[in-house]
């Protein structure tokens, strides 16, 4: 009888399937319903407001401290938050870094601070040890001067080292150039400014921001009020509340009319082009769902406008994306960017602005809407799963003034959104007629072209920056004196570096040596006149190999072995010789470009186009000496860029080489030192 039971219902099932319309796309069904747990909520006496949201699904519990405190104006000691938070978490008065780092890691659990809060997680049985460890760590913070020190010469070490970083600039320009120097959100960190901090300014911020009265904490997990109320009173009931410190929020404006502000970054071998403006948003508004829908259309991922035009149509970038935030208390931004190569950055100018413009002016496809609410549907529905998410809602509640059902109601929000809605926030919030276009790269390469951009038919004026957002005067290329050229500059320098003093040198082979990731790195570099040959050890173990020769190129990681396309060797092979010059002269291709200033040395630029590849080198203007090498790759349609920085050129076994080499690997500056310089080394 079960058998024929289950036979039938497959006969049934069968049966439907079959009689399904395939031509026809399925109706979505309604949204989930979403049940949200609204937590148990209470205050003590200092004012720090608990909240406990009970999930018994797993034998865990988190606690989150955080402080609703505004931002402040740092002023000639910006970086003072950082700096603070840095030092906090590192033990407490009571336990010492390494015991408190220790016991933490004996429970498998996880305790972080900064200065806008804390957060703990570990087991149910170890959470009443970890939630002291926790409090204890935030509430007495063992700030020492020698902490002080080492925390204050790392960030200090970061800053230099992204001195030269072109996301960097643009990243605190636009900052600077959307809120002003005397806005929270405007200021940035130098290492003069850190310099400027004493140990105790950090106590002080501390005494004035890290206080219960302007702080949340929400407990999540396997416990009950009946044990959380004795354990928060225990461990944060002596806390002793103050006024919190603050600053007046200067009001923010956009410009009367678009314009572009140009940063010029000498070394930038790419242009940051972002299209931005501020706007009031909070949480709170009846219009927030509607700007994240238009912003998911316009730019909110690989399916979106920008990423569709720029990157899959054009093919200028590796990726196209916008963003719109929210904030309680002040302005936020817009932003509509992409980082795309030097000959496109006004073409991808024009195809921002049209883009935003588009969005503001046309009505979205039906099409286009149900992606970005199915997009939205799924990311909200997945974060469900995380107890941290209930968590964050809780707290939003409690400080965005949303109403209590704000999250159980969400995607019915989300789902009401209509194409006219997106076009209404896009106007009002996307305000590209009055945008800032902050564009950051290499002056010499892009402004002719830059300068010539339109839009609404008129010419975009055009204002210069340095990297620190000081006005400067157009840049312009020097002029090379008469009788230099490209054949020149190669010569001077093949003849600088003696390898044609060496009647029997047939090979060269150098060893440089650094660090990177705390592990010893080894860089072997073997020219020839008929091949190249470098190997990248890290700790000891072979991570990559490049072979350029002859008979072809490839590179090798591990036991995978790969073939360069025939383009890209054609264009590599030109390189061949004991030292670059001696193909790239032999090429014939080579091409002056002008004088420039690379690492604040006056360089001459010698350019050899490609297909596959081409390269740009700069050579001393005084010493002849190369100081840095750029080399662009096409693959697969997309454009790579790999800079090569030369200093401090040593005489070994009569040859001039580069003392110090620098390059960027895996997103981390590596700087390698000369160790060894081998004539011949298969003789």
């Amino acid at each position: 009888m079960k058998k024929l039971l289950v036979l039938f219902t497959s006969l049934l099932v069968f049966s439907a399937v079959g009689q399904v319309d395939r031509s026809k796309q399925p109706v979505p069904g309604p949204a989930p319903t979403i049940q949200v747990k609204e937590p148990q909520q209470y205050k003590l006496k200092n004012g720090l407001t608990v909240m406990l949201v009970e999930n018994r699904k797993l034998p865990q519990v988190s606690a989150s401290l955080s402080l609703d405190n505004p931002p402040i104006l740092e002023g000639i000691k910006a970086g003072l938050t950082e700096l603070t938070g840095s030092l906090l978490g590192k033990g407490s008065k009571k336990i010492a870094k390494d015991d408190f780092y220790d016991e933490v890691d004996f429970m498998g659990a996880n305790i972080s601070i900064s200065a806008s809060g804390a957060f703990a997680q570990s087991l149910s049985r170890y959470f009443e040890r970890t939630f002291q460890m926790m409090a204890d760590a935030a509430i007495n913070p063992n700030f020492s001067e020698e902490e002080f020190i080492k925390e204050r010469d790392v960030i200090i070490d970061a800053l230099k080292s992204s001195e030269k970083d072109v996301t960097t600039a643009a990243r605190r320009i636009e900052r600077l150039l959307a809120y002003g120097g005397n806005h929270p959100y405007g200021e940035y960190t130098t290492p003069g400014t850190i310099n400027n901090i004493k140990l105790a300014d950090v106590q002080r911020y501390y005494d004035f921001r890290f206080r219960p009265n302007n702080a949340y904490l929400v407990i999540v997990g396997d416990i009950d009020m009946e044990t959380v109320k004795p354990l928060v009173k225990k461990y944060f009931g002596k806390w002793k509340p103050n006024p919190v410190a603050s600053s007046p929020i200067p009001k923010v404006t956009n410009p009367t009319s678009p314009q572009i502000e140009f940063v010029n970054m000498p070394n930038a071998v790419q242009s940051e082009v972002v299209v931005q403006s501020t706007a009031y948003l909070a949480k709170k508004d009846p219009e927030y769902f509607a700007v994240l829908m238009a912003n998911s259309i316009l730019g909110g991922g690989g399916e979106a406008r920008l990423f569709l035009n720029l990157r899959e149509d054009k093919g200028y970038t590796y990726g196209a994306y916008s963003s719109i935030g929210n904030d309680k208390r002040t302005a936020t931004r817009f932003r509509a960017s992409a980082s795309v190569r030097n000959e496109v950055t006004d073409s991808a100018v024009v195809e921002l602005l049209n883009e935003v413009k588009r969005i503001r002016t046309d009505l979205v496809m039906e099409s286009e809407l149900k992606k970005a609410k199915a997009k939205y549907v799924g990311s909200f529905v997945r974060s469900l799963e995380r107890p941290a998410t209930i968590a964050q809602f809780a707290y939003d509640i409690a400080t965005e003034n949303l109403d209590k059902d704000f999250y159980k109601t969400y995607l019915d929000q989300i789902n009401a959104v209509t194409a006219e809605d997106v076009r209404d926030v896009a106007q009002k919030y996307f305000n590209v007629d009055q945008s800032r276009i902050v564009v950051t790269g290499k002056g010499v390469d892009v402004l002719d072209n830059l300068e010539k951009v339109e839009f609404n038919g008129k010419l975009l004026p055009v204002n210069y920056y340095d990297k620190y957002g000081m006005s400067i005067d157009r840049p312009r290329k020097i002029a090379v004196a008469g009788g230099v050229t490209a054949e020149s500059v190669l010569t001077n320098h093949i003849e600088k570096t003696g390898v044609n003093n060496l009647s029997d040198l047939s090979a060269v082979k150098l060893v440089y040596k650094g660090t990177f990731m705390q592990m010893a790195i080894v860089v072997e570099e073997t020219y020839s006149a008929d091949s190249q040959e470098q190997v990248i050890s890290v700790g000891g173990n072979a991570m990559m190999t490049s072979v350029v020769s002859t008979e072809g190129a490839f590179m090798k990681q591990g036991p995978n072995q790969m073939d360069l396309p025939k383009i890209i060797y054609d264009d590599l092979k030109k390189s061949l010789g004991v030292i670059s010059e001696i193909g790239l002269l032999a090429s014939g291709e080579a091409v002056l470009e002008g004088i420039e200033t690379v690492n604040d040395t006056e360089a001459y630029v010698i350019k050899v186009p490609g297909i596959g590849v081409s390269y740009t080198n700069y050579y001393s203007k005084e010493t002849g000496m190369k100081i840095k090498e750029s080399t662009m790759v096409n693959f697969n349609g997309q454009m790579q860029t790999n800079n090569t920085n030369y200093a401090n050129y040593k005489e070994i076994s009569n040859l001039l080489m580069p003392g110090e080499k620098s390059f960027d690997l895996g997103g981390q500056e590596i700087s390698l030192t000369l160790e060894e310089v081998i004539v011949n080394p298969d003789k």
